[in-house]
Order: structure tokens, then sequence, then C-alpha cells
């Protein structure tokens, strides 16, 4: 999908046998099951991995504990040193080509391909999609799966590289903000000078006339974001729409022009959701378009955080 350092490339999933082939002596294709779904919805990402089909000797990269241990948010980001240990346990290797998927199609897979290119070291690729990859009728497995680390051996910590700690701590300061940068700046009135903000929610939730998943958490906004509800970069097959397509949804939507040598005005881009997932399909989708040129950062927490940590002066609400 892009071409840059640490951005995720998309796959079609004709490519995916091709990509295999064409790996050089001691090089993997690892196919990685990111399915999750939101607690409303009842399923369980992980006992579908272990119980019903998926792509043969996928691993499993399971968002709810490969995340910060008892956070009072959902599956934040992990440190390193917890993503370093599941990656090893997974038995992924640096050399490695992972191609992450996820049983909805593009739903939580570009949270999780983004982590993986977020702190590891490997080539990461989104399949574009999983529903696309079934209905052209190639190969899956059924049965039970024992291990989550089946058909992969345990790498050796020789086998992955370590990134440094200024390394990790500059890609984080790059592509993430936190809740106190972000509030600072609405409290002094500079978000919308600095940043365009797209939120990916339902845009009812969004406007704060629909309910949040959550028991308890008010919808609404923060203020001057923008709604942009992650389906409409998709098309009906649960795949990303054209580079061409997205690019006009930009400027029939927002004004946006990527075809111009200055489509954000100098501003930055923020990124968020209810809780860091869906906000990567923007994320992924805009650096399909403009790469690495305009810094994309994903705000971790998203409205889970927002909706219960800010005043309520800055939970915007449009009906």
């Amino acid at each position: 999908m892009t071409i840059g350092k640490y951005v995720v490339e998309a796959l079609d999933p004709k490519e995916l046998g091709r990509l295999s082939k064409t790996a050089a002596n001691g090089c993997r294709v690892i196919p990685i099951d990111a399915t999750w779904y939101m607690p409303n919805v009842g399923l369980n990402g992980k006992d579908k991995y272990l119980n019903e089909e998926r792509i043969k000797h996928s691993a499993f990269f399971d968002l709810d504990s490969i995340c910060l241990p008892k956070s009072k948010y959902p599956h934040m980001l992990p440190t390193y040193d917890i993503f370093h240990q599941a990656i090893k346990e997974l038995g992924i290797r640096d050399s490695d080509k992972l191609v992450v998927y996820d049983k909805s199609g593009i739903f939580s897979s570009p949270r999780v391909a983004w982590t993986l290119s977020l702190f590891g070291t490997n080539e990461v690729y989104l399949l574009n999609s999983y529903t696309k990859y079934k209905a052209l009728g190639l190969p899956v497995e059924t049965g039970r799966v024992e291990t989550l680390s089946t058909d992969l051996p345990l790498s050796s910590d020789q086998e992955i590289t370590t990134l440094g700690g200024s390394e990790v701590t500059l890609r984080l300061k790059n592509e993430v903000i936190d809740y106190e940068e972000l509030l600072q700046m609405v409290q002094n009135g500079n978000l919308a000078d600095e940043y365009i903000l797209f939120d990916a929610r339902s845009h009812d939730r969004f406007t704060g006339k629909a309910p949040e998943p959550r028991p308890g958490l008010s919808s609404g906004h923060v203020p001057s974001a923008l709604s942009l509800p992650f389906d409409k970069l998709l098309t009906g097959e649960k795949t990303y729409k054209s580079r061409d397509e997205m690019i006009d949804l930009f400027l029939t939507e927002f004004n946006i022009d990527f075809n111009s040598t200055d489509p954000t005005k100098g501003k930055k881009i923020i990124v968020m959701c209810g809780t860091g997932v869906t906000a990567c399909i923007i994320k992924l989708a805009l650096e399909s378009i403009i790469g690495t040129k305009v810094p994309v950062r994903v705000y971790d927490g998203s409205w889970t955080e927002w909706g219960q940590r800010a005043p309520s002066e800055f939970i915007v609400k449009d009906v």
C-alpha cells in the first residue's frame, strides 16, 4: 500500500502465494491472524483462531493480551519488553515477512500491522483483505490449533533484533500522541492550527446521537475533530478503496487535496476512534496516499480515554 521505512504495505490476496515463492532462503512468510471484535458483539477472535478456519500456519496476535497490563483503557500499546517477549513466543524471526489479516476483512488488522511495524524490524504487509481471500477460494485450514506457535519453532534472542531505547522512543513520539499532549492543545485552543484530527467512529457516536458500546461512556467528540467513519474508506468487499477513490473522498468531504504540494497546509494529522483500533484504518489509508510526508499520529487511548478523563466542556455533542 505504501512505500517508506516502518510503513505497512497492503497485499492483494493473490500475491500472498507469490510472496512465499519469492522469499529468500531462510525467510518465511508468516500469516498473522489479528481478528478482534468489539465487546458488544459477543465473539472472540482467539477462539475463532483456535477452533475455526485460518490461513495455513497462521500465528495469532492477541490485541487484548499483547498490550499494556493493568491499564484502565483497552489494549493500549505494550512496552517494548512485552512486545519483544510476545514475538519471541510466537516464533517470529527478524527474517520473516509478516502478512496480517482479520476475519472481518479490514477492521483490527491495521492496528496489529501498525504495532508490528512500530516495534519490530520485520517487513509487514496487510492482507487486503481476508474477505477477498475467501471469495477467491484461496486455501485455509480448519480444526483446532493446540498451541499458538504450531509449526513455528520458538526464536532465540539471537534471531530477534532488539531496538535501542532511543529508537523506540523516537518512533513512539512520531507516531503516537497521548492524552496529556492532546489536552494541552485543546486547552490552549491551538489544536486546529497544528493538526487535522480524524475520528473513525460512526457519525452518530461522533455527534452524540448514538451511545458508545461501552456502558457508562458518553458519546461525542474532541473539539475541532472531523468525523471520518472508517467504513467510508472500504469497499463492499471489505478491502481498501483505490488510492484515487480515497483522494477523491478527502477532497470532496474535507477539501483536502492530496494531489497538491501542501495538502494539509503544514498541519500534521491525528487519528482516533473508540480504543485506537479502527483509527489505524485511517492511518494506513493516509500513508498509502502520502507515504510519510505528513506525520500521522495515533491517539492510543482514543475516545474511551478522552470520554472518561477530559473536562465536560471538551466533550462536544452536536445534537
